[in-house]
């Protein structure tokens, strides 16, 4: 359930393409008695069968099988949400955007946060992702805003591709038999997930930085129109309301 009247959608990842075909195939098919927000909360709750089967695994590798239900309900449920309220011209722009959004944060912080109470990652490479993921959510509202953008993918990543990272990363965890502690310093998996940490953040910047240039020159022609007397118009206005006050 997403805002169908927001900014305009940005999605250039690996998967796009696919991923939009196999959904527009779903859509017809899905009963009438199904609504888009039964997905949102499917999604909610595919994330957090995932996340008891990550920590599952601490005990039993045969709760992978949870982590791969769960998270291919994720998907399903956020993936189809908004696209089925489109579908069905039956948006709520303000209502889909909050639930939705705020369903997709709480997801995707159960599964990160048990990733490292699980054997595949430590607290500190699991923290250190979420850091990431918080920073790139935040900078994607922040464009959107700004930007009338709403980005939907990094480097050609996004939502589905971070999904099947994480379903890959637990069954191949399992199938080389890593152990990582909770806390217990520095292993070298928690310095590579370092070192690809600094440089997504350094990237992002870079971005950011290109993004504010971009709108500067939009806005630019705009300011420059203001004309002085405008300037000290609103200047003896500002000072008259103050005076007032």
């Amino acid at each position: 359930m997403q805002n169908g009247s927001g900014p305009r959608r940005h999605n250039r990842s690996f998967l796009a393409a696919s991923e939009q075909s196999l959904i527009r195939w779903i859509l017809p098919r899905i009963p009438r008695s199904v609504t888009s927000l039964h997905l949102t909360f499917l999604g909610l709750f595919g994330s957090l069968i995932a996340s008891l089967g990550l920590i599952g695994c601490n005990w039993s590798y045969w709760s992978l099988w949870a982590v791969f239900l769960g998270i291919s309900l994720n998907w399903f449920g956020d993936s189809l949400d908004g696209s089925l309220a489109r579908y069905r011209r039956d948006e709520r722009p303000r209502f889909g955007f909050l639930v939705d959004h705020t369903c997709d944060l709480f997801s995707q912080i159960a599964l990160i946060v048990a990733f490292g109470l699980s054997p595949f990652l430590s607290l500190i490479a699991a923290f250190t992702i979420l850091l990431c993921f918080l920073l790139f959510s935040a900078y994607t509202y922040i464009r959107a805003a700004a930007h009338h953008i709403h980005q939907m993918s990094y480097i050609g990543v996004g939502a589905t591709e971070f999904r099947i990272l994480m379903i890959v990363w637990a069954f191949l965890g399992a199938a080389t038999g890593i152990k990582e502690p909770l806390v217990n310093g520095l292993s070298g998996l928690d310095i590579a997930i370092l070192v690809l940490a600094a440089f997504a953040v350094v990237a992002l910047g870079v971005k950011a930085v290109m993004d504010a240039r971009i709108i500067a020159e939009e806005e630019g022609p705009a300011l420059a129109r203001i004309t002085a007397e405008e300037i000290v118009a609103e200047d003896v206005e500002a000072r008259e309301a103050e005076a007032m006050a």
